[in-house]
């Protein structure tokens, strides 16, 4: 594994002041650690809108095998790669494989439009 990454949960819900204006609720960090990334370029979904055409990449990130459940819907924050164009990029997990050859976990991830 020659990338770090942070994972973020969002564990409770926003709130809402007297004028309307929403306050999402602070992340939860779930992982912090080494992982793997790698593309899933035959998984790459293309999408028109208007004239405009966006590529949305999807990635299969690996996390050691004892971190804590990950869920669907968490953020994945790459923050150390030897690819420089990995560092910063956000993901959201579409899907936690588990398996019983446990060394490591398998995250499928969409990387989230800016």
């Amino acid at each position: 594994m020659t990338a770090s990454c942070e994972i973020t949960r969002r564990a409770a819900a926003g709130t809402t002041d007297a004028a309307g204006k929403y306050t999402p609720a602070s992340p939860t960090t779930v992982y912090t650690g080494a992982c793997r990334v790698q593309a899933l370029t035959t998984q790459q979904q293309i999408a028109v809108i208007g004239e405009a055409q966006e590529t949305r990449h999807r990635y299969l990130v690996t996390i050691r095998h004892d971190a804590a459940t990950i869920h669907i819907g968490d953020l994945v924050h790459i923050t150390a790669s030897v690819d420089s164009g990995l560092v910063g990029r956000q993901l959201r997990v579409t899907d936690a494989i588990y398996g019983s050859e446990q060394w490591e976990r398998d995250l499928t991830c969409e990387e989230l439009e800016e």
